[in-house]
C-alpha cells in the first residue's frame, strides 16, 4: 500500500490494472537491485517515499525500519538504538554493542552488525534506515563505518539507505564498487503506477519528525523570520480548508478586522517569499492548497493510515496500516509551536500513535508472538501511562515468561502513576488479576 496517495481516487473497474502496475513495479524494483548489498533511495526523487511503501509492500514482514530521529546525534548513540530497537528479537545486536563498548573503531562497528544481521534470519531482508542525513556529516567514522559495512553484510541481507541531504560520498565509491545502486534517478518508474504530471513545486512537511523539517524542492526551509510565518504556514498545511474568520480568530482575536487583514497579508507574503511559491489559494470563501504545489505531509498520512486501520477488511490490511503508521510517527507534533491549536493535534496524534502501538501489540499478543507484543506495549506505556489496561496486558506477558518479579514491577509503577496523576488506585480487575499472576 503506498503511504500517501496525493488526492487520487481509483474506481473499482480500474482496481486490477492498479494492481497489476503496482506488481510490474515491485518486480521491476526487484530485478534492479537484487544483488547489490546497498540500495540508495535517489535523494532529489519526488517519488522516493512511494518507493518505500512499494519496498514495504513487496518484503512486508522481512523489511526492519528504522527512522533516525534527534536522539541518533552520533553513529555510536545511533547503533545503540537500533540494536535496541522493539522491531528485532531481543537478542539481536549482542555483538554491536559489545563493539561499541570495547572499540573506538568504527569500522569494528560495522564488522559487528554485519555478524548481528547474519544471525538475525537465514531468509532474504532488507533493513531501511530512514533520514540518515540527521547523522553528523562531517563525522568520517560516519563515512569508514558504511565504507566497511556492505563488505560485512550476509548475501542474504540489503541495507537500503534514505535521506533528503545525502552526501556523495561514501555513496559513490560504493556504487563505483558494485555494492550499491541508487533507485529511483531514472525516469522508467515514472510510466508505472507513481507516474503524475509535472507540478510546478514539491512541499514536503515532517511535523511528526521529533522536531519539523520543510523542504520545497528538495531545499530545507532552515529560517522563517520569526515564528509568525511559521505557525501561519503549519496552521495552513495542517488544515486544508481555511475561512478567514478561523484564521483571524485563532491568531488574531483582539485585533480589529482591518489590522488583522494587513497583518495576515504580510505574513502571507513572507510565506510566499520563502517558499517560492503561494501555498494557498482561495475559493469560494475557502483558503484551499495551492493545486499546482504537490505536497507530502506526514502527519496527513499518519491519520490516513490509522483510518485504513480501524475500517480494514482484513487482518492482514489492519497489521501493515497500524504498522505504517507507527513507522511514520518519529516524534510529537511541532513540538516547537505552542500554540492552543498545535496542543490539541499533538494531544489527538499522540492519541492516535499510542493506540496503533497498542493494537499492533495485541495483533502479535493473539498470535502469541509475546516478544513482539511486549516491545509495543512497553513504548505504548511510555505515551500513555494511565492506560490500565496496557499495563494488564504486561503483566500477562511477564507471567507468562515466568518473570513474577517483573510482575510485581508493573503493578508498583502502575500505582504509582495512578496516586500521582489520577489520585485512585488500580481498579478491582487489575487488583485480581495480580492476584491470579502472582498467586
Amino acid at each position: 500500500m503506498s503511504l500517501f496517495k496525493r488526492g487520487v481516487n481509483v474506481l473499482p473497474e480500474y482496481q486490477n490494472r492498479v494492481e497489476a502496475l503496482a506488481a510490474t513495479a515491485a518486480q521491476a524494483v526487484y530485478n534492479k537491485t537484487q544483488n547489490r548489498r546497498v540500495i540508495i533511495l535517489y535523494p532529489r526523487h519526488r517519488q522516493h517515499t512511494a518507493l518505500i511503501s512499494l519496498l514495504y509492500k513487496h518484503y512486508a514482514d522481512r523489511m526492519y525500519y528504522y527512522a533516525l530521529n534527534e536522539e541518533d546525534n552520533s553513529l555510536k548513540n545511533f547503533l545503540w538504538n537500533l540494536s535496541h530497537d522493539a522491531m528485532f528479537p531481543i537478542e539481536f545486536g549482542e555483538n554491536t554493542r559489545t563493539s561499541l563498548q570495547t572499540s573506538n573503531d568504527s569500522a569494528k562497528w560495522a564488522e559487528a552488525l554485519g555478524i548481528d544481521l547474519a544471525q538475525l534470519r537465514s531468509e532474504k531482508f532488507l533493513v531501511l534506515l530512514d533520514h540518515l542525513d540527521l547523522l553528523p556529516r562531517s563525522d568520517e567514522s560516519v563515512n569508514r563505518f558504511f565504507r566497511t559495512l556492505p563488505h560485512c553484510m550476509p548475501d542474504h541481507a540489503q541495507l537500503i539507505i534514505n535521506g533528503r541531504e545525502l552526501r556523495k560520498q561514501p555513496w559513490s565509491d560504493l556504487i563505483n564498487e558494485g555494492l550499491a545502486i541508487s533507485l529511483g534517478d531514472d525516469e522508467a518508474l515514472n510510466s508505472g503506477i507513481f507516474y503524475e504530471p509535472e507540478l510546478r513545486g514539491q512541499l514536503e512537511v515532517y511535523a511528526l519528525a521529533g522536531g519539523s523539517r520543510v523542504l520545497i524542492d528538495g531545499r530545507p526551509i532552515t529560517a522563517w523570520e520569526g515564528s509568525l510565518p511559521r505557525d501561519l504556514f503549519y496552521f495552513f498545511v495542517d488544515k486544508p480548508m481555511l475561512t478567514r474568520t478561523e484564521i483571524f480568530d485563532t491568531f488574531w482575536p483582539k485585533l480589529g478586522i482591518k489590522e488583522a487583514t494587513n497583518v495576515f497579508h504580510v505574513t502571507k507574503r513572507k510565506i510566499s517569499e520563502k517558499l517560492g511559491y503561494d501555498l494557498t489559494s482561495y475559493e469560494n470563501g475557502f483558503y484551499i492548497p495551492n493545486q499546482r504545489v504537490n505536497r507530502i505531509y506526514d502527519a496527513e498520512i499518519f491519520e490516513k493510515h490509522i483510518e485504513a486501520a480501524i475500517d480494514a477488511a482484513t487482518d492482514e490490511e489492519e497489521e501493515e496500516n497500524w504498522a505504517t503508521a507507527i513507522q511514520i510517527y518519529r516524534g510529537q507534533f511541532l513540538k516547537e509551536v505552542d500554540r492552543p491549536w498545535a496542543q490539541q493535534r499533538r494531544y489527538e496524534l499522540r492519541n492516535s500513535y499510542a493506540q496503533a502501538l497498542i493494537s499492533l501489540a495485541r495483533i502479535y499478543k493473539e498470535r502469541s508472538e509475546n516478544e513482539r507484543a511486549l516491545g509495543y506495549f512497553i513504548r505504548a506505556i511510555g505515551e500513555k501511562p494511565d492506560r490500565e489496561d496496557v499495563h494488564r496486558d504486561i503483566m500477562a506477558i511477564y507471567a507468562d515468561q515466568g518473570r513474577i518479579e517483573a510482575v510485581h514491577q508493573q503493578y508498583k509503577m502502575l500505582e504509582n502513576v495512578l496516586r500521582e496523576r489520577l489520585n485512585i488506585g488500580p481498579s478491582q480487575e487489575t487488583r485480581d488479576l495480580y492476584g491470579r499472576l502472582t498467586r
